[in-house]
């Protein structure tokens, strides 16, 4: 969770720091124990130059410590833990030839649909405003696949990417799962514009790896009636001789929180 606070600006940091973990309870649903938190100060508050606004991050203490040990098994020592939706902001800068001319500095919905988790941030003016997340993803693909045709997770998961199903997969099962994709955007879009004043959005951009599912993009535009884009982080990037340009092409849409992660920095 993130939440924007107000700190008298007099306070050293060291000061806020002992202020925030007094007062968590108003701002974190868990006990600290259970929690790993951080704060920046953002600078002079708007409304009232004697307070600043301060960023308070905070997650369940487990969801650091996986990925620090997940990082710690491939050799790598974690520096910073950043937040996936600050991740996504930074790497929207890599988008701006993509978009529609003006769309950069309007509204930009970023749809992205993993295996698991379908998450909508909408960007103003470069900035996230809003984020919602769903349980819905690409394993609901593999999994009707699975108990359609026979297969393993691992087949269907296979079979998903590279083909070789019966005639009626399109129809039966890809098709409705496009469907039901582009329901779940529409319906965060509709969240969304319900508590902005009926904000609408400029383009959505599609990322993750559901992203990649031919047609889709068509049928989010017919649906929604705003041009749609697919995320590819990497268009302006010179590749490495050892990557292999249309792999990198394909998960593209998939990476955008990597890129945004490696904009921070990397060894």
């Amino acid at each position: 969770m993130t939440k924007m606070i107000t700190m008298p600006a007099a306070l050293a940091e060291e000061d806020i720091e002992n202020q925030i973990l007094v007062e968590a309870d108003q701002y974190i649903p868990y006990s600290l124990d259970e929690v790993r938190l951080d704060f920046e100060v953002l600078g002079e508050n708007e409304s009232n130059k004697e307070m600043v606004d301060v960023l308070l991050a905070a997650s369940r203490r487990e969801n650091i410590d996986d990925r620090v040990e997940a990082l710690a098994k491939a050799g790598l020592k974690a520096k910073i833990v950043d937040v996936e939706a600050f991740a996504m902001e930074n790497a929207f800068s890599l988008l701006a030839e993509q978009l529609p001319d003006g769309a950069e500095a309007q509204t930009v919905a970023i749809a992205d649909v993993g295996a698991t988790m379908a998450t909508l941030n909408v960007v103003h003016n470069s900035r996230i405003v809003y984020t919602r997340e769903q349980g819905f993803g690409g394993k609901q693909l593999t999994e009707e696949i699975q108990r359609r045709y026979g297969l393993s997770y691992e087949e269907a998961g296979l079979a998903k990417r590279h083909g070789g199903l019966p005639d009626n997969y399109i129809t039966d099962v890809l098709e409705p799962f496009k469907k039901a994709t582009v329901q779940q955007i529409a319906r965060s879009l509709q969240f969304f514009v319900s508590s902005s004043a009926n904000r609408g959005v400029d383009c959505i951009v599609l990322a993750g790896g559901c992203s990649s599912i031919p047609g889709l993009t068509k049928m989010v535009e017919q649906s929604l009636g705003v041009t749609a884009i697919v995320a590819n982080p990497f268009i302006n990037m010179a590749l490495s001789g050892r990557v292999k340009p249309q792999s990198l092409s394909n998960d593209a849409p998939a990476m955008m929180i990597a890129c945004g992660l490696a904009l921070r920095s990397f060894d």
